[in-house]
Parts: C-alpha cells; sequence; structure tokens
C-alpha cells in the first residue's frame, strides 16, 4: 500500500506525458482541417453548445479529460479516434489552449 502515491504520480506523469511532446504548430493546421468548421477558426464557436476556446471554455480541463473527449466524442462533438492520429489530436488541443486570450 505505501507505493500507492508513487503509482499513482508515475501514471499521472505518463498521461501527461502527451501534451509535453504536442506540437501547436501541426496542431493548427489539424484544427483547421477539422475543429473550425464548429468552433472557429480564432476558437470563437458561432454554433450552440459549443465552447468557446477563446473564453477559455472547457480549457481548465486537463488534457487527460479533453483527449477522451476528441477521441470519443461528447454531445454533438463527433468520435475523431480512428479518424486523426492520437499525435494529431495532442497536438490540435495545443494549438487550441493557445486561442484562449
Amino acid at each position: 500500500m505505501r507505493f500507492a502515491p508513487l503509482f499513482v504520480a508515475a501514471l499521472a506523469a505518463l498521461v501527461a506525458v502527451p501534451a509535453l511532446a504536442a506540437n501547436p504548430v501541426n496542431g493548427k493546421k489539424v484544427f483547421d482541417d477539422n475543429c473550425a468548421s464548429c468552433h472557429g477558426v480564432d476558437g470563437n464557436s458561432t454554433m450552440a453548445g459549443v465552447p468557446h476556446f477563446a473564453k477559455g471554455e472547457r480549457l481548465e480541463k486537463p488534457d487527460a479529460q479533453l483527449l477522451t473527449t476528441i477521441r470519443n466524442g461528447l454531445n454533438i462533438m463527433p468520435a475523431w479516434k480512428g479518424m486523426i492520429s492520437d499525435a494529431d489530436q495532442a497536438d490540435a488541443l495545443a494549438y487550441a489552449r493557445t486561442l484562449r486570450k
């Protein structure tokens, strides 16, 4: 039992690694091609129920949670698993985080 906190910390570090390696430059292309039609090129969505990234909506959530949403979809958002690589999903998220004003 005394190793449980260490295991949890190691697991958390592994989950955080994709965000550290994400490439927001590539993410802009992925975002523009796949996300901007709903989320807006500048993060200002014009669709009801779609987060405004420029206002920081949903961006307070950790990368692991947002990547799960990207992969599996949520409400009107489609699932991108199998359509966009995991690396491109992480890159698009890294770029979306730059849109917060």
